[in-house]
């Protein structure tokens, strides 16, 4: 189940310019356990747009990546990269916040990755991506993303 919309409160404070990766990455939010309920993983992903989107003033769409490689879990990551790419343009729109994130690091980057390759080319312009995981694919991450455009930041949890 997408849970989009979630409140992000203190997000209305702007500034001119997005926080270097780098700084993104040195602080935040503590980190759930892995085997933490999903109201604590919410909790932690809005936590990180509170202090990774400070500067951004739209909406954050927040989408909780399941962990695991059950049959479940599977087909729930099927069923939310269809479900970003359908909220993309009439729902989440330029000035959104849209993070994404879950208790597998993996499992986040390989979301993500499928996620922009479904995307169509300029479609995520001035919006920013939040990918909160780890920093060993930020790298692609950042390639894979280039052509939608997106304000991409990859936070390590």
């Amino acid at each position: 189940m997408s849970i989009m919309g979630a409140a992000v409160a203190g997000c209305s404070h702007p500034t001119s310019s997005a926080p270097p990766a780098a700084a993104a990455r040195a602080t935040g939010p503590l980190k759930p356990a892995a085997t933490a309920d999903d109201n604590a993983w919410r909790t932690y992903l809005s936590e990180q747009g509170k202090v990774h989107g400070k500067d951004v003033q739209g909406h954050p769409y927040i989408y909780l990546i399941p962990g695991g490689e059950s049959a479940a879990a599977t087909a729930q990551r099927k069923n939310e990269v269809q479900s970003v790419a359908f909220a993309v343009g009439p729902i989440v729109i330029s000035g959104s916040l849209l993070v994404m994130g879950g208790p597998d690091a993996q499992q986040t980057n390989q979301f993500a990755m499928t996620l922009s390759k479904t995307l169509k080319a300029h479609v995520l312009r001035g919006v920013v991506v939040l990918i909160v995981s780890d920093a060993t694919q930020e790298k692609a991450l950042t390639k894979a993303f280039e052509p939608t455009d997106a304000a991409l930041r990859v936070v390590t949890m």
